[in-house]
């Protein structure tokens, strides 16, 4: 029994000795990182970036190049161009980037943030809008008003699918940028538009527009993806797992520490104070707005629940004439990476969520 002992203690150790040999020999890699920090579903990258997380997981030598974005399309063409490797996205900009394999091979490869409608799908109306009793009261209200939302994104979606099911009866769908959206409240210009967070939040912050509704009282769930090269992941698979690890460790600071986040994400913005950046992720939806109790959740794996919004967004894409085809791709997304971080981190998924918390002062 002494033998054996010493013989599995010997072969363990040689086994511990292989694997550290196999990491420490890693080849290095130099990644350009997209990132969105004006979308709340994107704020794990800025955690990354902030916090350095990527530096104890990634091959040693490696460096990263952080490219902050306004809005997807241009870090999908960056992913194609193979001018980026790894991008953090909402979900519209995500699928595209998927069907363009002629160009670039890029798969979605987590969900860092899936909710019930809570970050992408919110409607907001004009400050002097009457105060509504109800969220049936704010429906009733918008119909016969022309609508505004920014075309080909997660909050257009949502937009025609709560119209298809009877939520509500805009005289039109205005196509306008987010930005546009947000100054047209400013002057009062505008009725009823739908914006993502933080856009939301800051235009409430602001008094330029109170919050309507939200996409859970339609079934319209949200979410946000990373995606990565597919040959990038061949050829680099122990960095394609580091940085799973690295956007798994952010999204735990971030439902660990909101006010530390908060303060993070008000750093990296422009026109964006700590307290707008913690109330458009921590502060609870109330029930006059359809909202759900859970803000995010740190989903990070394909269930069922994603393929079923990935197989509703495709199809919208379809729709718009944005995609030839309805269909999810073949090979859309590569759990491999964030399988085996889970694995390697001794988690299981989701790894944690964002309740809705009352209102509180954040400096």
């Amino acid at each position: 029994m002494r033998r054996l002992g010493r013989f599995c203690l010997t072969k363990a150790i040689v086994l511990l000795t292989a694997l550290f040999a196999t990491s420490a020999m890693a080849e290095a890699v130099h990644i350009t990182y997209g990132y969105h920090p004006y979308w709340t579903g994107g704020w794990n990258g800025v955690i990354i970036k902030h916090r350095e997380l990527w530096k104890k997981h990634l091959p040693e030598g490696s460096t990263v190049t952080f490219e902050a974005h306004l809005t997807g399309p241009p870090m999908v063409n960056a992913l194609l161009a193979d001018k980026m490797q790894i991008g953090t996205m909402g979900d519209m900009p995500s699928f595209v980037a998927t069907t363009k394999r002629r160009v670039g091979d890029v798969r979605l490869v987590s969900v860092p943030m899936f909710s019930n409608g809570q970050n992408c799908n919110k409607i907001v109306v004009s400050a002097d809008a009457p105060e509504f009793a109800t969220h049936a009261d704010a429906m009733a209200w918008l119909k016969g008003k022309p609508f505004a939302v920014h075309r080909g994104t997660c909050a257009n979606r949502f937009v025609l699918a709560a119209i298809a099911k009877g939520g509500f009866a805009p005289s039109k769908v205005l196509n306008m940028p987010i930005e546009v959206i947000a100054s047209n409240f400013e002057a009062g210009k505008l009725d009823a538009a739908a914006m993502w967070e933080p856009h939301a939040r800051r235009a409430v912050e602001l008094g330029h527009a109170r919050y309507a509704s939200t996409g859970a009282p339609w079934g319209e769930t949200d979410a946000d993806f990373t995606l990565m090269r597919q040959d990038f992941i061949e050829n680099h698979p122990e960095a394609a797992i580091g940085w799973m690890k690295a956007e798994i460790e952010a999204v735990q600071f971030m439902i660990e520490n909101p006010e530390e986040t908060a303060r993070i994400i008000a750093d990296e913005t422009v026109g964006y104070t700590p307290q707008t950046a913690w109330s458009a992720l921590y502060e609870k939806n109330g029930e006059a707005i359809g909202g759900d109790p859970v803000n995010y959740v740190g989903k990070m794996v394909f269930d069922d629940e994603v393929l079923a919004l990935m197989t509703k967004g495709y199809a919208f894409l379809h729709s718009v004439k944005v995609l030839r085809s309805p269909e999810v791709p073949d090979d859309a997304y590569n759990a491999m990476p964030i399988t085996e971080a889970l694995k390697q981190m001794g988690l299981t998924a989701p790894v944690g969520e964002i309740r809705g918390a009352p209102r509180k002062v954040v400096e």
